[in-house]
């Protein structure tokens, strides 16, 4: 054949092959023809190398002279080795390659984390450890940079490779000490030798916000260097084992920054203080501590170095024009700094997400365009976040001391208390809310060009579209009346999902002091959303609840109605689908809100009718029952509080009180359910600034109505979980179900906190036992810390319980006792010494007995002033 080339990548090919099944001596044939028909000497280096490697391996008894000979022995020696071999021996015979390829630094750079070689400090405290043990680290990793000064530079490609199999064997067996110091001595080669300076760098950079595409990032591969990309060449072959070996070195980083309790991106926090009794507490450190600002600083830098290597891996992408590396890259940073982008901080890592949108845009993004716009959305939110202002609430409201006010006025005073004032954008965040609009613009037109097997998930296009509609308004550009993400001049139809979530951003910004949209009305948005197609079922749950919530605030109650019973009415097809399974959480808390939002406008159009009261505390049940499952606990209590609300006027009586059992139960259910909080979250937030969604306003209007079953007047969510089982306890104490009456109590002493709260059930065990014939002389220390009028309350509230006579004088005897101290509770002793006189009389007391009680109510009111 005259294939020859074919013919020789088919032989190449086929000893890979025959390696893999370790027919080596078959592989060793294969190779040997491969390299008599490599004519054209494209293959030399790589065929030389592998030869040798596969040669070496046939031998193994017989040790190499050359010390590259050796290494390559000990690497095949290490991969082929036992799953089950412990880690010792992985990492006695990995440490034997580095001291074979570096035998005057691997070791110095190894122990560079090992602790042992670590002195205590200066003080011998925490703070001052780790200080040395950056230090350490830091003068260990300079031998790094004088190794390739003692070598010759011999062998560079081949110990290249070498240095690289011997990261990647460390990396897949988690030999991470050894990965990394391997890592580090590889791409010395690619700061030194591969990478080229081909012009000095700018003498000013460009700002973060603007430099949008640089084309000059500073050292890279000359072009003209690399061979054509159809052909092979073994320096795009080296670079592309750089740029993997560049995620591997900024994967063991991470790793290394773990170890010491930190993420990527995160800064160093000051140790606990175990010299102090209080958990938790943490040593103030002054910012000017130079031990802690070594520590802090080397901990930044480890950070900075991990990102430089993926940037790094990204720019030789961009110069191979190879878009996988590049997507890789991506994927590596928006992982990484996952925990970063969800709590808003995407203004630390700006400059890195901009180098990969460049380097994006020069190749493509490989057929991925949700990672496209993921990256967009991140750097776009990164230039603007710092730059939206933060509305003040004006308080108009007057301090009102009052209790006993109806839900519907209570309502109406916190509407009144929340006016925004207006605020401008400051003029000097414009280049980068300009930058931020013209990247949310690049993903949406990414977006509208993509093919069929490209298809974008509409949750990503929510995020990007959620960013654009924020960066109109800073920039104070309305959206046409078609809500296009478009050009307003493309008559192309617009995708009707998207025109809905733009509509629904618009009403979410409105309102907020900043420029309003002229959004489309409501019904018309709501109608539009009830016909789309929803290819993600969360979206259209997540979309819905919003509506709802915004029909709410407008007051239409015949929107929110149809919205509310359509949401509830697909729960269940929503959480069968196996795509939503990962989002539940999600979903559980719009549902959970959707119902809380429809109990409200029942509410609201209540006009005395019971029936309908009924009906709002099934919906405010339901809402925490799905919060429950979310483990929500913000929302469970939220739905609490109109739970407890609604039902307060119904509480008076026993039969009214009986109907409300089981909601009481379910609600206490998931109150410990949500408390758990043994759920995550996996998706990121869509609004990561303030706006007039549920997310941020609502949850603070639900204000709790103290009752008759409440002994103290505060608010807190202790105070309602209480009262909750104070209503559950008398439901039962009405069916004279004593038993389970106190089981009841027995678990609220158990989930409830050890505060003061817990009096009330106390006081309540303390009477039932006391109704039962049981000692309750162990509940009654729990009031030994109160008022002394309190606790000789608590002993009268005990006298009508008690079933014996002397349980009874017990208790009169203990209310009369515990007014001992305080003078300015005679009153109240003479009151409790004359019912005491009453009661003996009544229960046929000798008269001297009764007589003696009235004496000392004698001699203290002669004595009082």
């Amino acid at each position: 054949s005259m294939l020859i080339l074919l013919r020789c990548q088919v032989h190449m090919e086929i000893a890979r092959i025959e390696e893999d099944e370790e027919r080596l001596e078959t592989a060793v044939e294969h190779l040997q023809k491969a390299i008599h028909l490599n004519n054209s000497g494209q293959y030399q280096e790589h065929l030389r190398l592998t030869f040798n490697r596969l040669r070496l391996h046939t031998i193994p008894y017989k040790s190499p002279e050359r010390l590259e000979d050796r290494a390559v022995m000990m690497i095949e020696q290490a991969k082929r080795g036992k799953q089950k071999d412990n880690v010792r021996k992985k990492r006695s015979l990995l440490v034997n390659v580095g001291l074979a390829l570096a035998p005057d630094s691997f070791q110095i750079v190894l122990d560079s984390e090992n602790e042992v070689k670590v002195s205590s400090g200066k003080s011998r405290s925490q703070i001052s450890y780790l200080c040395a043990k950056a230090q350490h680290h830091i003068k260990s990793m300079e031998k790094v940079d004088e190794h390739l000064k003692h070598s010759k530079n011999e062998n560079d490609r081949e110990r290249i490779i070498l240095w690289a199999d011997l990261a990647k064997v460390a990396r897949k067996q988690e030999v991470w000490d050894v990965c990394r110091a391997a890592c580090r001595f590889c791409l010395l080669y690619d700061d030194t030798l591969l990478r080229k300076v081909t012009k000095p760098k700018n003498a000013q950079k460009k700002k973060a916000s603007t430099a949008m595409m640089d084309d000059d990032q500073g050292d890279s591969l000359p072009r003209e260097s690399l061979l054509p990309a159809k052909s092979f060449s073994f320096e795009r072959d080296l670079l592309r084992m750089l740029a993997e070996i560049r995620f591997i070195n900024a994967e063991a980083t991470i790793n290394l920054l773990r170890l010491q309790g930190i993420e990527l991106n995160d800064h160093a926090v000051p140790p606990e203080d175990r010299s102090q009794y209080r958990p938790g507490y943490v040593s103030y450190i002054p910012e000017n501590d130079p031990e802690w600002k070594t520590y802090s600083l080397w901990i930044d830098y480890l950070s900075q170095y991990a990102m430089e290597n993926f940037q790094r891996a990204a720019e030789i992408g961009e110069e191979l024009n190879e878009a996988w590396i590049v997507h890789n890259a991506v994927v590596y940073v928006l992982n990484y700094n996952r925990h970063l982008i969800s709590s808003g901080r995407q203004r630390e890592i700006t400059e890195y997400l901009q180098t990969l949108l460049g380097a994006i845009k020069t190749v493509g993004h490989n057929g991925s365009t949700t990672i496209l716009l993921m990256l967009c959305n991140a750097l776009a939110r990164g230039l603007i976040l710092r730059w939206i202002p933060k509305p003040k609430l004006v308080e108009m409201k007057k301090s009102d001391a009052a209790t006993d006010r109806s839900t519907k006025a209570a309502a109406k005073k916190h509407e009144k208390a929340n006016v925004i004032q207006s605020f401008s954008v400051d003029p000097s965040g414009l280049p980068d809310i300009k930058a931020a609009l013209e990247i949310c613009e690049f993903a949406l037109h990414a977006t509208a060009g993509t093919v069929p097997s490209e298809a974008v998930p509409i949750a990503a296009q929510q995020q990007i579209i959620a960013t654009w509609v924020k960066a109109k308004q800073l920039n104070h550009q309305q959206i046409g009346h078609k809500l296009g993400t478009e050009e307003e001049n493309d008559d192309g139809a617009q995708n009707p999902v998207a025109r809905v979530l733009v509509g629904l951003e618009m009403y979410s910004c409105n309102g907020l002091g900043l420029m309003d949209f002229t959004a489309p009305s409501l019904p018309q948005l709501v109608k539009l959303a009830l016909e789309c197609s929803w290819p993600d079922s969360l979206v259209e749950l997540q979309t819905l609840t919003r509506l709802t919530y915004f029909a709410y605030l407008s007051h239409n109650y015949e929107i929110v109605t149809t919205c509310s019973k359509r949401i509830l009415q697909t729960d269940e097809n929503f959480f069968r689908n196996r795509d939503t399974k990962k989002y539940e959480i999600v979903g559980q808390e719009m549902l959970s809100i959707t119902a809380c939002i429809q109990g409200k406008s029942i509410m609201e159009n209540l006009s005395g009718r019971k029936h309908l009261r009924i009906a709002a505390s099934k919906a405010f049940v339901q809402s925490a029952r799905y919060a429950g499952e979310a483990r929500n606990y913000s929302l469970v209590m939220f739905a609490a509080r109109h739970f407890w609300n609604t039902c307060l006027p119904l509480l008076s009586s026993p039969n009214d009180r009986e109907q409300f059992k089981e909601p009481t139960e379910i609600i206490l259910k998931n109150i410990i359910k949500a408390e758990s909080k043994n759920k995550q979250k996996d998706t990121l937030p869509l609004h990561q600034w303030i706006t007039k969604d549920f997310q941020n306003v609502g949850l603070s209007d639900g204000c709790f109505l103290p009752g008759m079953f409440l002994t103290y007047f505060d608010l807190e969510d202790l105070t309602l979980r209480t009262s909750l089982y104070g209503l559950l306890f008398h439901i039962y104490a009405d069916k004279a179900d004593w038993e389970t009456a106190l089981k009841v109590l027995d678990e609220a002493i158990k989930v409830l906190p050890q505060t003061r709260h817990r009096l009330l059930i106390f006081k309540h065990m303390a009477a039932v036992k006391a109704g039962s014939g049981y000692n309750f002389m162990m509940d009654m220390q729990k009031f030994r810390d109160e008022s002394e009028d309190y606790l000789s309350h608590m002993w009268r509230h005990l006298v009508t319980g008690s079933r014996s006579i002397v349980g009874q004088l017990s208790c009169f005897q203990n209310a009369i006792i515990a007014l001992q101290v305080c003078r300015e509770n005679e009153w109240q002793k003479v009151d409790y010494l004359m019912e005491f006189a009453e009661w003996l009389y009544c229960n046929q007391f000798p008269l001297n007995d009764v007589i003696k009680p009235l004496d000392w109510v004698v001699d203290l009111l002669l004595h009082m002033k």
